[in-house]
């Protein structure tokens, strides 16, 4: 047999070609994300900017920052195992923050670095994102020139310029846009190994997720393969369910942070807890209908996000963040609808479910809270799957027509006709909503696409007029991106070295304290160092004290508890009350319970005539106190009352009692006899003739005696004259473990919330350790698929698809 060397030859150098193009438009894809970024970003690099936005729509600098922070902090002094801080709230875990340190590397570098690394990781973000888009455009065998727009339209989409600011956005457009990738090359080239690791970074994101990147498959792979094969029902099915295989595969690998995330999810006010909407929100009509404000919002939205509008100047429905976040480019509104021309009646259908799809929980409440599981009343997500439709079909026209397919001009002229009609729609509540000015540049950009592509067409060079399109959307994302994210008020650069926001008088303050007291407690701060809009709770998270005062829309659910139970919380507004949770602020004989030490206040007149506060120093125009009757952690008890006679107590007299005795369900007082019972006459008795001083001094003589203390790690020890409850000021949480002189010991739940432990009468050494509930089930489950995958990945690298 002949060796013909020149087809070898012929093959290898088609395949160095075929390289060398991808290579080049990689770069090329690249470079312009990076030169649009530049532009459209430019305040945050060249000027005085940074990415933490002040305005209450998007109250970054309060909220997320603090986290980053926290997570910075967490690695420094703790390392990375097992993540319980109590600098959340009195403690909670933060194990699902592990994420962070694979999908928001700012939180490697140290505190004071972040601010100003924020816009580089948003870089990375948009080039990232833009690059699996364009891939995922290419598999689709669309033209280079419709794949560089398909990228620049996604990455400088609303949504994504939204997440510059807040910091989950611009996460989930890169994690989902890796999935949809993903699915694309798993139903049209059989390649499922990216489906695998694609779930589970979505699954970094949160637990949740893991069931928003579920509706995403579900949709998009039948879809896909329906599309590509046509009607095959038993061959698309044995094909999606074995892709159902792989993402659940993924979901797997990523076990080990997801499982406990579902359960920190399951185990908050909005899981399982009081403010739940699963019941308000299904039982609403299915076709039920929203405001008129609502559908106004919705029709102006993909014009621009600034429309209506930017930040506090938000006119339309919900706010800036919960809107529709549907603007990706006015290109894609002009050309989407066509690509029902030319197209099959099955690909009609599939279109058109999609638009229908986007209409129906558009028009239909109802159909977007199921979308949220009934868990949220908003867009977010939702719109970003949007987005992706619009796009993918918006370039696919595009790119038909780049190969010189014929343009339907009455679809054209009325699509026009119908987006101008819309942008000067005579309703005056209509036209009081829109800014005079981005309307005339929407109408001048939409014409202009609209004029272009005929003449394209007209002059038989669509390819020519394709590239001009190119740059003219590029021009346009330019003038109305900068809007999104320069035109609202931020945290300067020169601001994070002046003494003030989350540089002010507490940083001395806090650094004082901690170099001449090195026991645990907390600090009770009476002002929000945070610089915006929105009141500061997570001050302690920044400064790198202990508080009580959270927000979070996932507090701990046994902190909530306990907060309610001793009247530190209403239950009038729950759904507010249990995210911007002001913990035991204003409740001082509670704080006091809670190891209050120190007081930091821009007011020093109620302290100065309060009995039990002594003055410390002045930090500026801050003022330094000293609580006298300060408690430790860890409080013994020996005798208790039952929850319902706990209840039964007027609110003045709660505090006092909980000084006094420990408050146990009735089910844990039957199984852990030893300590004693109260009754209502005994424990008013002790309210009422005990005086605080002494009621302190008792408490500390049988306090846990702490000799090392860690987040997640807690030795002392302890004397007792009889067999009592050690309670912890922390909130209760199963992967809590004690011991007693090495022995294991039960851990229950006192004060209706936090950290009980029973221990016997005499002298013992006490230590508690933190080991997230579903640790090593998950890790166990992870290693598991790690395995399947690998051997899968050896035996079985592509699926058969239908033909």
């Amino acid at each position: 047999m002949k060796f013909d060397s020149t087809f070898v030859r012929s093959e290898s150098a088609s395949k160095l070609q075929s390289r060398g193009r991808r290579l080049f438009r990689t770069v090329f894809v690249t470079l312009a994300l990076v030169v649009l970024w530049l532009l459209v970003y430019s305040h945050f690099i060249f000027g005085d900017g940074t990415l933490l936005y002040k305005d209450v729509g998007v109250d970054s600098i309060n909220i997320y920052y603090p986290r980053y922070v926290l997570v910075s902090d967490y690695i420094r002094d703790e390392g990375i195992p097992f993540l319980w801080s109590f600098r959340v709230g009195m403690g909670q875990t933060i194990f699902p923050s592990l994420s962070a340190l694979l999908i928001t590397p700012v939180v490697w570098l140290a505190k004071g670095a972040i601010a100003k690394a924020l816009v580089y990781q948003h870089l990375l973000y948009v080039v990232l994102a833009g690059l699996l888009f364009a891939c995922f455009l290419m598999t689709r065998g669309l033209v280079f020139a419709s794949c560089l727009l398909g990228a620049l339209l996604l990455s400088f989409s609303a949504y994504m310029c939204m997440g510059s600011c807040w910091y989950f956005h611009a996460n989930e457009v890169v994690c989902f846009t890796f999935l949809l990738f993903a699915a694309e090359q798993a139903a049209t080239r059989g390649r499922w190994v990216y489906l695998v690791p694609a779930v589970t970074i979505v699954g970094f994101l949160g637990a949740f997720h893991l069931y928003l990147a579920a509706i995403l498959l579900c949709f998009y792979v039948p879809a896909r393969l329906i599309e590509r094969f046509s009607w095959q029902p038993l061959p698309i099915l044995r094909t999606s369910a074995l892709l159902a295989a792989a993402a659940l595969l993924g979901v797997g690998l990523g076990a080990i942070l997801s499982v406990n995330s579902l359960y920190g999810l399951v185990n908050s006010p909005r899981g399982a807890g009081p403010t739940s909407l699963v019941g308000q929100l299904s039982s609403k009509p299915i076709f039920g209908l929203e405001s008129s404000l609502h559908y106004m919002t919705a029709v102006l939205r993909p014009f621009g996000n600034d429309l209506i509008g930017t930040g506090n100047d938000f006119r339309g429905w919900q706010n800036y963040l919960e809107a529709p976040m549907t603007y990706c480019g006015l290109l894609c509104l002009v050309i989407f609808p066509q690509i029902f021309v030319g197209s099959t009646l099955r690909h009609r259908i599939l279109y058109g479910l999609l638009f229908g799809v986007i209409l129906v929980t558009t028009l239909f409440p109802w159909f977007r809270y199921f979308f949220w599981a009934f868990q949220g009343d908003y867009y977010r997500t939702l719109s970003l799957f949007a987005v992706f439709g619009i796009i993918t079909f918006g370039m696919t026209a595009f790119s038909r027509y780049i190969e010189g397919d014929r343009l339907n001009l009455w679809i054209l002229g009325g699509t026009i006709f119908l987006l101008i009609g819309i942008l000067y729609f005579p309703l005056r509540e209509f036209q009081s909503l829109i800014n005079p000015s981005l309307r005339v540049a929407a109408t001048v950009f939409l014409v202009s696409y609209t004029i272009l592509l005929p003449v394209g067409q007209l002059v038989k060079r669509p390819q020519i007029i394709a590239w001009i399109m190119v740059g003219l959307a590029a021009a346009e994302l330019v003038y109305l991106d900068r809007i999104t994210v320069a035109n609202r008020p931020t945290v300067t650069k020169s601001e994070l070295n002046e003494p003030t926001g989350y540089n002010d008088e507490t940083v001395d303050a806090v650094r004082g304290i901690n170099a001449s007291d090195k026991s645990f407690f907390r600090i009770r701060k009476t002002w929000g160092s945070g610089p915006g809009m929105l009141e500061s709770l997570n001050d302690a998270m920044v400064f790198g004290y202990y508080g009580t005062s959270s927000y979070s829309s996932f507090n701990n659910l046994n902190y909530i508890k306990f907060l309610i139970a001793v009247g530190a919380m209403s239950e009038s507004d729950l759904s507010t009350d249990t995210r911007w949770s002001y913990g035991l602020q204003e409740y001082p004989l509670l704080s006091t319970f809670a190891c209050e030490k120190y007081v930091l206040t821009n007011n020093p007149v109620p302290f100065e005539t309060a009995e039990y506060y002594e003055f410390v120093r002045r930090y500026g125009n801050k003022y330094l106190f000293r609580n006298q009757l300060f408690l430790p952690l860890g409080l013994s008890f020996g005798y208790y009352i039952t929850e319902d006679m706990f209840l039964q107590l007027p609110q003045w007299a709660k505090p006092l009692a909980l000084l006094n005795a420990a408050v146990l369900s009735n089910r844990d007082a039957a199984n852990e006899p030893g300590p004693s019972p109260l009754t209502m006459g005994n424990i008013k008795y002790q309210v009422i003739d005990t005086s605080l001083p002494d009621i302190a001094a008792k408490r500390r003589s049988t306090a846990l005696n702490i000799s090392s203390f860690r987040q997640t790690r807690i030795d002392g020890t302890i004397q007792l004259n009889q067999r009592s409850v050690l309670v912890l000021q922390t909130p209760f949480d199963p992967g809590w473990h004690a011991f007693q002189d090495g022995r294991v010991v039960p851990v229950l739940k006192a004060d209706f919330g936090l950290l009980g432990v029973v221990l016997n009468a005499g002298e013992h050494t006490v230590e508690l350790r933190y080991r997230p509930p579903f640790l090593y089930a998950g890790a166990a489950v992870s290693f598991v698929s790690l395995l399947i995958f690998a051997a899968s990945l050896w035996w079985w690298p592509r699926i058969r698809l239908p033909q």
